[in-house]
């Protein structure tokens, strides 16, 4: 994903074999992606619609929920037609509610995105105010977030394009759409919604909207559609809080009771600057039951932000005690009921805490973990370090007898019953790395761990940066020597059965792993040959448009040519009128001149000036 602080100063073309539109409530389909939409299925894409609440209104005064809602239900059929959309269903979850049907919600998607999956998706952004529009966003994610690599829906999907929308809270955009000659049939699906512009001047603030999204843009657009493209990896690397800030809106505070207070342990040692980013991301927790000890091992006094929201504790060290003894003395100054740890360049999501102290308020749950990314950081020539890769190479439910062969379990994605560590043990600080593998492997003897396959926090990669481990830890001239004393110390649990189970489990991941890359490279392959007919397709089209403004322009030049004929003519006939009127009146004056010289013949007097005229000749 993209990296977005201001929208793009030009437009983008879309195009699409089949749309999915994610709509929360019947018209957001038009207020929110009308004229993409319009755009599309003039084009021959197919565009299906899923509505999924009922209509009926939510908190607002209705006086019969039901008629309204089959009121709205024929206005979505009659807009649908006017946009152009194959296909439309309705879920009918309750109105204003979405955020309590999630379950319902996420099987939905999946069920659709399974059957059929479309290679776009529109859904609404995280940014929207409306509390049903966010909880779309937030069942895609759930849908999405656990995804692992073996999964076929991910393989079905690894292709989707997905565009977050807006309709009442703008979002970050990095697309912008012209939409400039659609604003018509916008209007057209709108005034469908007879009910909702009785309500609301919703299209006049949809129009607005688009009009607001041309100040980037060249005066040729009158209007334009803002969207922020997503990636599957996106909802499997990054939690909904930091999506949401991403595409422009925040973090909600957790306000619960009766779940644990949480001990942050930070280790730290002359890196001031990831300390503070590792404690900005703790500043910014959703979840509020937390102190902060930070352990300062042997290096400069750091220092805490100002007006940082949680209590901190300041341990330092001298001498430097190193990584187990850093652990250790943070373990010590702890006085919550469980323990979490962040090394001072790794970061956490707002919800992190959250979601682990949600896993431990359950009965018998003593040691919980989630998953971190992984994010590989380069320098960046422009100044800092920029992300340049985001991966999740660990994720595996617990498996004690694997966790005492090799360790899955990154550090900062686990939370631990204070009194637990303490029955373990102090850490080893006799080992240069891997301490918190061989605490985890004592730990995982008194404890059973719960897994939630769902990132909640980053595990950061630094090329060249120096770190205990960088993106290839064995080639640390000690790290086999170091991993075979934790497997020697705890070798009692590698039984020959329980090598064998792990030996032919690792096995399977492996085929599978290969057969998914094989399946991974064929979908690059028609990724590739799509992405080709997407150039072709992109190129007939700006052809196409090229062809319609040459013939529109030749157009206007004829019909001016017409126009002046037209007038030209128009003056001709009047000039012939008049010339008409003209002869007219002067047969008029022959005919009366001619009975003047006929009355005067008549008389006397001319017949004796004729007689005389003939005498005198």
């Amino acid at each position: 994903m993209r990296s977005v602080t201001m929208p793009p100063g030009t437009t983008a073309e879309i195009l699409s074999r089949e749309t999915l539109v994610i709509a929360p409530h019947p018209d957001d389909e038009v207020l929110g992606c009308g004229g993409l939409v319009a755009g599309l299925a003039a084009a021959g894409t197919s565009v299906r619609v899923v509505f999924l609440s009922d209509g009926g209104g939510g908190e607002e005064p209705i006086e019969d929920r039901p008629a309204y809602a089959a009121a709205r239900r024929g206005e979505a059929r009659e807009a649908a037609e006017r946009l152009g959309i194959a296909e439309v269903e309705h879920l009918d979850l309750p109105d204003g509610r979405l955020e309590q049907s999630l379950p319902e919600l996420v099987e939905a998607l999946q069920q659709r995105l399974s059957v059929r999956p479309p290679d776009l998706l529109l859904v609404p952004s995280p940014a929207e105010r409306s509390a049903d529009h966010r909880a779309a966003f937030a069942a895609l994610h759930r849908l999405l977030a656990p995804l692992r690599d073996g999964d076929p829906l991910l393989a079905s999907l690894r292709p989707l394009r997905i565009l977050a929308y807006e309709v009442n809270g703008p979002l970050v955009p990095d697309l912008l759409i012209d939409v400039s000659d659609r604003v018509e049939a916008i209007a057209r699906a709108m005034a469908a919604y007879a009910t909702q512009e009785a309500r609301h001047p919703y299209l006049e603030a949809a129009l607005g909207l688009r009009r607001f999204r041309t100040l980037t843009l060249g005066p040729d657009v009158a209007a334009a559609e803002g969207y922020r493209e997503l990636a599957v990896d996106d909802f499997r690397t990054r939690g909904p809080a930091a999506l949401a800030t991403e595409l422009g809106g925040g973090p909600e505070v957790a306000e619960v009771r009766g779940w644990p207070e949480v001990s942050v342990v930070v280790r730290t040692v002359d890196r001031p600057a990831l300390l503070a980013e590792a404690l900005a991301s703790l500043a910014a927790s959703s979840y509020r039951r937390l102190e902060v000890v930070v352990v300062n091992d042997g290096g400069a006094p750091p220092e805490v932000p100002a007006g940082f929201p949680f209590a901190v504790r300041r341990l330092d060290l001298a001498p430097r005690r190193g990584r187990g003894g850093a652990a250790n003395a943070g373990i010590g100054a702890a006085t919550g009921s469980h323990v979490a740890f962040l090394d001072d360049d790794d970061l956490v999501e707002p919800e992190h805490f959250e979601v682990l102290a949600g896993l431990v308020s359950a009965a018998g749950v003593r040691v919980a973990y989630t998953d971190a990314a992984v994010g590989v950081y380069e320098l960046d020539p422009e100044g800092g370090w920029r992300c340049a890769e985001r991966r999740i190479p660990y994720s595996r439910d617990f498996d004690p007898e694997l966790l005492a062969l090799d360790n899955y379990i990154p550090f900062n994605t686990l939370l631990v019953e204070r009194a637990l560590l303490g029955a373990a043990g102090p850490v080893d600080e006799s080992l240069p790395f891997f301490e918190d593998w061989e605490l985890l492997v004592r730990l995982s003897g008194l404890a059973r761990f719960h897994h939630l396959p769902r990132v909640t926090c980053e595990y950061r990669h630094f090329r060249g940066g120096g770190r205990i481990f960088g993106e290839s830890p064995a080639e640390r001239a000690d790290f086999l020597e170091v991993k075979a004393r934790v497997i020697a110390r705890h070798r009692e649990r590698l039984s020959p059965p329980a090598l064998a189970r792990v030996t032919a489990s690792l096995r399977g991941e492996a085929v599978a792993l290969a057969a998914e890359r094989d399946a991974a490279r064929e979908a690059e392959r028609e990724a590739a040959r799509h992405e080709g007919e997407r150039h072709r397709l992109r190129g007939e089209v700006i052809a196409l448009r090229e062809e319609r403004e040459r013939l529109a322009a030749a157009c206007a030049e004829r019909g001016g040519e017409l126009a002046r004929l037209w007038e030209e003519e128009k003056r001709l006939r009047a000039e012939a009128e008049s010339r008409g009127e003209h002869l007219a009146r002067t047969y008029a004056e022959i005919e009366r001149l001619n009975g003047i010289i006929g009355r005067m013949e008549a008389t006397r007097a001319w017949r004796l000036h004729r007689w005389l005229a003939r005498r005198g000749r």
